[in-house]
């Protein structure tokens, strides 16, 4: 169907007494051999009140692309190569007018070291073909959603730990533990995309289609964004910090790890005391947020920039968390484990 297809006109008819119907295009049809008798799916995207239509099976026309590097740098072939692993395909051939440069193969490689369950499988000069063995119901997404999560909060407690005590091998390490962080989330938009194009998946991944989708890519995002801060908080580490500044940042970091264990877990399973929870504890870290900039502005301790980005990375986290808090407080209402206080 071109682009001047995609916003059709249907007319509703009425079959028997109560049954409303609409065709089909008949271009669609034909594209997705979708013939008389066959199944499809009518799923309702409760955000848009719109009704996706699908057909009752797993597409695989598009399990296979090729990637024409001419005219890539390196990074974006990188890029092309982790776009084509999230909107699901299989194999990925890379190709080019001639032989493959060496820093086009190694962004190959690089690309196939960050993603999960990716192999080359076949390399000449002129090209490079990846597969994919993992399937986007092999995953159920509050799983891989817990295991971002889990890795996260290690990176953010360790490089507190790193931070305070000046260490800086432990630093380092927090840096290399944030390619499982990039594994992880690019595994659950591959799982996420499948499941929006093929609502059928709901329940092997464990995921309605509609705001819950939305709201787990959300989430997933905000995990990321605060692996990132804890990376740029590992790379503040210097000499070991001052107790009257330990003790505030670890007040702060404190109430940071209830609100996002709380928020978290009420994404996975809606709860109103787990929302009251996260909101409490936000408060608390809005409270010591303020606590440390105050002692900071009074006492001017020393390394006293170092300690201003360390609050601020922080406090980013804070709003990262917030933002999962909404999300989670929708779900919560939606699914009905907040209509009334526990």
């Amino acid at each position: 169907m071109t682009g001047e297809d995609v916003r059709i006109t249907r007319k509703v008819q009425q079959l028997g007494s109560s049954t409303l119907a609409v065709t089909l295009p008949a271009e669609w049809a034909r594209e997705h051999e979708v013939e008389k008798g066959d199944s499809v799916v009518v799923q309702r995207d409760e955000s848009s009140g719109s009704l996706l239509v699908v057909p009752d099976r797993t597409l695989i026309d598009d399990a296979e692309t090729t990637v024409d590097a001419s005219g890539l740098d390196a990074d974006a072939l990188r890029r092309a190569v982790i776009a084509q692993y999230v909107l699901g395909r299989r194999l990925v051939h890379v190709t080019d007018d001639g032989p493959i440069a060496p820093g086009h193969r190694d962004a190959v490689l690089d690309a196939e070291r960050g993603l999960m369950g990716v192999g080359v499988v076949e390399e000449t000069a002129e090209a490079m073909t990846l597969r994919c063995s993992i399937a986007a119901d092999d995953f159920e997404l509050p799983t891989l959603l817990g295991r971002l999560d889990r890795t996260e909060t290690t990176m953010r407690s360790e490089a507190l730990a790193a931070f305070l005590d000046g260490d800086a091998e432990r630093a380092r390490a927090i840096e290399q533990r944030h390619a499982q962080v990039d594994k992880l989330f690019y595994l659950l938009l591959r799982v996420l995309f499948a499941t929006y194009r093929n609502p059928d998946l709901n329940r092997a991944v464990g995921v309605d289609t509609g705001f819950p989708l939305i709201g787990y890519r959300s989430v997933a995002q905000d995990v990321v964004l605060m692996a990132d801060a804890a990376t740029d908080l590992a790379g503040l580490t210097g000499e070991p910090i001052p107790d009257g500044a330990r003790e505030r940042l670890r007040d702060l970091a404190d109430a940071i790890d209830d609100a996002a264990d709380a928020a978290r877990n009420a994404v996975v399973e809606p709860s109103y005391s787990d929302v009251t929870r996260a909101r409490a504890a936000l408060d608390r870290a809005r409270e010591r947020t303020d606590a440390a900039n105050d002692y900071l502005e009074a006492e001017r301790p020393e390394p006293l920039l170092r300690l201003q980005r360390a609050v601020c990375a922080l406090s980013g986290d804070a709003r990262h968390v917030r933002d999962t808090l909404d999300v989670a407080t929708r779900l919560t209402f939606r699914d009905g484990s907040g209509a009334t206080p526990e």
